[in-house]
C-alpha cells in the first residue's frame, strides 16, 4: 500500500494541497469546521505526517541543555560528552542544539547554579546527571512546573520529573562487585569499601552500589567477611590519601579486598607500591585511562565498565525519539555492566 500523501487528502476533501499543508502543520487560517473535516480524512485514510521534512520546512530548532559534570575535573564525564556529541551528528538534521552546563561534580552548589542557568535558557528538553539528589529533586520540581522533558543519565533519582533514565543499575552493580570479590575471598577477610567523593547521603548511585554489595553478601551468607564502609572527601590531596589509607591498614589488619564505588581508584592506587597492591583484591569502575594502566599492571583486578558514552549518546537520541519523532521511549533503559581485566582491556578498547 502506497503512503497517504497531502495530495490525496486534499483530493478527497475537494480542497487545495495548500490549505491541507496549513492544517497538518498546523499554519492557522482555515475555518475550524474544514480543519476537523481535514483532520477527520488524515485519520481515516492513515496519514503519518513527515516530521523531518515538516522541522526543516519550519526551520525550527530544538534546545537540549546537558547538565553534566566538567570532564576537566573528572576523567569518567569526557565520555558522556563524547556520547552526546556523536549523537548529534546524527541528528543534527532534526535542528537540534546542545548547550553544555558544566559544573565540578565535588561542588554541589556550582551544581545548582548550573541547573538554573539551564532553566533559564529556555530549552526544549535537558539532559541531567543529577549527582545531588536533593538539589536534583528541587530542579526536577521546577521543571516540571515549566513542562521541560528531563532525561537523566549515570544516577538514578526517582521522581515524577523524569522522563527516561538512562544508565546502570546502581544496585546490581555493587552486586556485581560483590559477586567478583567473593572469587576470591577467604572466611574472616574483610572487605573496605570507599566512596572517594561527596558523601552518600546525597548521592544515590553510591548508596545503591554499598546496599548492592552487602546484598550480595547477605544473600549468599557471608557472614564470615564484613564489609566497613568510609567517605573520603580529600581526594585531592596526596598526603591526606596515605594518611587515610594507612590509618585503614590499622583499623582493619584483615582488609584483603577494595571496592572502589566511582571511578577514582586511581587517586589511591596511584600512590602505592605493586606489592601492597597485590596483597589486595581490587574492584573499581570505568575505564578511565589512569585506570587501565593500573589494570595493565596488575594493580587492579577488575574493572567494571558502565558505558558511559552510551549514557551520553541515548540521552540525546532519547530527546530526539520522544520530542520530535513523538515516539514512546522507556521509562528505564539500564545498560549493560561489561567486566574488564587485563586479559580482554584491549580487544574491548578496539
Amino acid at each position: 500500500m502506497s503512503k497517504v500523501t497531502i495530495k490525496d487528502i486534499a483530493k478527497i476533501a475537494g480542497i487545495s494541497r495548500g490549505t491541507v499543508d496549513r492544517v497538518i502543520n498546523n499554519r492557522g487560517n482555515v475555518e475550524k469546521e474544514l480543519e476537523q473535516k481535514i483532520m477527520r480524512i488524515a485519520t481515516e485514510l492513515g496519514y503519518e505526517k513527515n516530521l523531518m521534512a515538516s522541522n526543516l520546512a519550519s526551520k525550527k530548532i530544538f534546545k537540549v541543555a546537558a547538565i553534566i559534570s566538567d570532564p576537566t575535573t573528572d576523567l569518567f564525564w569526557n565520555f558522556p560528552y563524547q556520547g552526546i556529541q556523536k549523537a548529534l551528528k546524527v541528528v543534527k538534521h532534526y535542528g537540534v542544539e546542545v548547550e553544555y552546563f558544566h559544573f565540578p561534580d565535588y561542588d554541589n552548589h556550582a551544581f545548582s547554579i548550573q541547573m538554573e542557568n539551564a532553566l533559564m535558557s529556555n530549552p526544549d528538553g535537558i539532559i541531567l546527571a543529577p549527582l545531588y539528589t536533593r538539589e536534583a529533586e528541587m530542579f526536577l520540581d521546577t521543571a516540571v512546573s515549566k513542562n521541560i522533558p528531563v532525561i537523566t543519565i549515570n544516577t538514578e533519582i526517582h521522581h515524577p520529573g523524569v522522563l527516561s533514565y538512562i544508565g546502570q543499575h546502581s544496585y546490581f552493580a555493587g552486586y556485581l562487585a560483590g559477586r567478583l570479590l567473593h572469587l576470591r575471598l577467604e572466611p574472616k577477610d574483610d572487605v573496605v569499601a570507599l566512596n572517594f567523593g561527596h558523601k552518600v547521603n546525597n548521592a544515590n548511585h553510591y548508596a545503591d552500589k554499598i546496599e548492592g554489595i552487602k546484598g550480595y553478601f547477605a544473600e549468599h551468607n557471608l557472614v564470615d567477611n564484613n564489609v566497613h564502609w568510609y567517605e573520603f572527601e580529600d581526594f585531592q590531596n596526596k598526603a591526606a590519601i596515605i594518611s587515610f589509607f594507612k590509618d585503614l591498614q590499622l583499623r582493619h589488619p584483615k582488609m584483603k579486598a577494595l571496592f572502589f564505588t566511582n571511578s577514582r581508584a586511581y587517586k589511591l592506587l596511584d600512590l602505592l607500591d605493586y606489592e601492597t597492591c597485590k596483597a589486595l583484591y581490587i574492584v573499581g569502575f570505568d575505564m578511565i585511562e589512569p585506570n587501565i594502566a593500573h589494570l595493565k599492571k596488575g594493580k587492579m583486578d577488575f574493572i567494571i565498565n558502565q558505558n558511559p558514552l552510551q549514557q551520553g549518546y541515548q540521552g540525546l537520541m532519547s530527546f530526539v525519539d520522544h520530542s520530535i519523532l513523538q515516539q514512546e521511549i522507556k521509562s528505564k533503559h539500564y545498560l549493560p555492566l561489561d567486566i574488564v581485566l587485563k586479559e580482554n582491556v584491549d580487544f574491548y578498547n578496539n
